[in-house]
């Protein structure tokens, strides 16, 4: 069995956090509903990107950070759903 494409999406996680941040969960949200194929192929996590494991594990980032198996995908922006899908359909072939 072929293990699972790893997708953490690093935010802000605060009261209010940043417009971008809530845009990209919600797009990734709506990707995974939108492309059923990709929950038997990618675990999604959400984490902090100021914690502290995070900051000394990646440095200094600008939010929201798409990572696919520890490779930095997107950074600072919301990331384009159809690029995203494309990219996780492939790395899980």
């Amino acid at each position: 069995m072929k293990t699972k494409t790893k997708v953490e999406i690093l935010i802000i996680e605060e009261e209010d956090f940043c417009a971008k941040c809530c845009k990209t969960v919600n797009v990734i949200d709506k990707m995974m509903e939108t492309i059923p194929e990709l929950k038997d192929k990618v675990e999604v996590f959400y984490s902090d990107l100021n914690s502290q494991e995070n900051s000394q594990k990646y440095g200094e980032l600008t939010p929201p950070v798409i990572m696919i198996n520890d490779v930095i995908f997107s950074e600072g922006h919301v990331p384009i759903i159809k690029k995203l899908a494309r990219s996780l359909l492939e790395s899980a072939v």
